[in-house]
């Protein structure tokens, strides 16, 4: 069983269907096909493409003369010599190809027009999400993907087109052989055209669907409420608006004795460790000492934030910034192994990125365990990075009671005193910054890390050694779209400048 269960719930405010039942399910049909058999799956899109590339060359090859075996058995019955019945398959896959394009083009088009009216729905409801943080940048990625799969498609039907010249007219003839040189040029555009477009896949089907295509543009660089900060900055604008809407349902039903931010953290923090194996009559347990019957029920029977959801945003946050999680889980271990904090009045765990790609995330969390307020320097300094030297001055305020303990803690039991309560304190209660840091090249770098005291004194000092590289999956993808892309504009370039010179005549 998940979070969300498969019984209905009457929607609450925010919750109202924003498209039609036949149009979301006609979308909900072309998205299964597309990811079952075309973009995904037998991935179709680009099977069928590659395959055309060889029976081009085996069209080409055999241009002047069948081979004896095809002569003798299959030429006398079909009349068609070896070239040419290579022409005819290929043809026969590029209008498979081009059918393919066209219905993942559709497909697309179809969630765009979804996220445009459910952007409207909510502009009608006086909730304009296109004041939001990373609205333009998602919208203009969407468009743009948009436009890719147009080209794609505008490419395959150029090179079916010249395919079906060359033909047509005598495979040995100079214009004929030109056209499908043409023609191979097209479908390799094609293919790199489409490669573009992979890196930004989107649906409205699922709740999450905007995830891969969406960027968070900024981000806090000190974290109020840990976990509710980290999962709003990496939820598009449409599930953005969506989620404030159900956490103020969530938030109606606390029990009146306990704060607000701590049953919040409480909450996604449970939730979390449910996604991570958390039994469910555990969690259970852990939500009732924050929840009232009805909000628990509200929130175990909530489709619009199902079990699936939260697993999809937790899986974008970790991919995201692994460096925080792996921060938290180091405190649950020294929680569990009752494992004594490294001075007596003041937690700090500091974590970053054991490989950067396109930027580093650098998470530190500090937590005052004495009574009085306390003022620290926190600076980063770096050669490899920008900024290169940055400092941060935080007055830490004593908690409201000792978030910590000396002793072995189970991870859930009844009250605050287990490592989930403890943790929901220390993250209330703490101060957990974000940076971050721009490489500079590629290579081995170097993060120091500084806790000062405010007249300068050294409290303690870390060196984080990392590795900057290009993420393959990415790098794969632009390197076989720009190959492609060279490769086929010089085909098209060379078609067009022996097209002049038949034209014209030799010169």
């Amino acid at each position: 069983m998940s979070v969300a269960e498969s019984q209905q719930v009457t929607p609450r405010s925010g919750e109202e269907k924003e498209t039609s039942p036949g149009f979301r399910l006609s979308e909900q049909v072309l998205h299964a096909i597309d990811r079952q058999v075309i973009s995904s799956g037998l991935r179709l899109i680009i099977l069928i493409p590659c395959v055309s590339i060889f029976v081009y060359f085996m069209a080409w090859a055999y241009q002047g003369a069948s081979p004896q075996w095809w002569k003798d058995s299959i030429q006398p019955s079909v009349n068609l010599s070896f070239s040419t019945t290579n022409a005819l398959l290929c043809l026969v896959l590029l209008t498979g190809y081009l059918f393919a394009i066209g219905f993942h083009r559709f497909r697309v088009r179809l969630s765009l027009q979804t996220f445009h009216s459910r952007v409207e729905h909510y502009k009608n409801q006086h909730r304009s999400v296109e004041s939001l943080h990373g609205f333009d940048g998602l919208e203009f990625h969407l468009q743009k993907s948009m436009a890719g799969h147009t080209w794609t498609l505008l490419f395959a039907f150029l090179a079916n087109i010249l395919l079906l010249i060359s033909i047509i007219f005598d495979l040995t003839a100079e214009y004929s052989n030109l056209s499908l040189f043409t023609s191979f040029s097209f479908t390799i555009l094609s293919i790199g055209q489409h490669l573009t477009t992979r890196n930004s896949s989107f649906n409205m089907v699922e709740k999450t669907g905007l995830l891969m295509a969406y960027t968070p543009p900024v981000h806090p660089s000190t974290l109020q409420m840990v976990f509710n900060d980290l999962l709003r900055t990496h939820m598009d604008p449409l599930l953005r608006a969506s989620y404030d809407e159900y956490i103020k349902e969530v938030e109606s039903g606390f029990l009146i004795k306990v704060d607000r931010r701590y049953a919040r953290e409480k909450f996604l923090i449970t939730l979390y460790r449910h996604a991570n194996g958390l039994d469910r009559k555990t969690m259970k347990e852990e939500l009732e000492e924050v929840f009232t019957k009805e909000g628990l029920d509200y929130v175990l029977k909530n489709d619009a934030f199902s079990l699936e959801v939260w697993l999809a945003l937790f899986q974008k946050v970790n991919q995201s910034c692994p460096a925080f999680f792996r921060m938290i889980d180091r405190l649950k271990q020294d929680l569990e192994s009752g494992r004594e904090s490294a001075f007596p009045d003041l937690i700090f765990e500091v974590d970053m990125e054991n490989v950067v790609t396109t930027h580093a995330n650098l998470f530190t969390m500090m937590h005052n365990l004495s009574d009085k307020p306390r003022t620290i320097v926190y600076r980063i300094q770096t050669p490899n990075f920008e900024p290169r030297d940055v400092a941060f001055k935080y007055r830490l305020s004593p908690g409201e009671k000792f978030w910590w303990s000396d002793n072995p803690l189970p991870l859930a039991a009844e009250g605050d005193d287990d490592v989930l309560g403890i943790m929901s304190g220390l993250l209330k209660d703490g101060t957990v910054g974000w940076q971050t840091l721009l490489p500079k090249g590629k290579g081995d770098a170097t993060v120091s890390i500084r806790l000062e005291e405010e007249d300068g004194e050294l409290i303690l000092g870390r060196q984080i050694n990392v590795r900057v590289r290009t993420e393959f999956r990415q790098w794969l993808r632009q390197s076989s779209s720009i190959f492609t892309f060279v490769l086929g504009g010089i085909g098209v370039l060379s078609s067009i400048i022996m097209s002049l010179y038949y034209l014209f005549g030799q010169i």
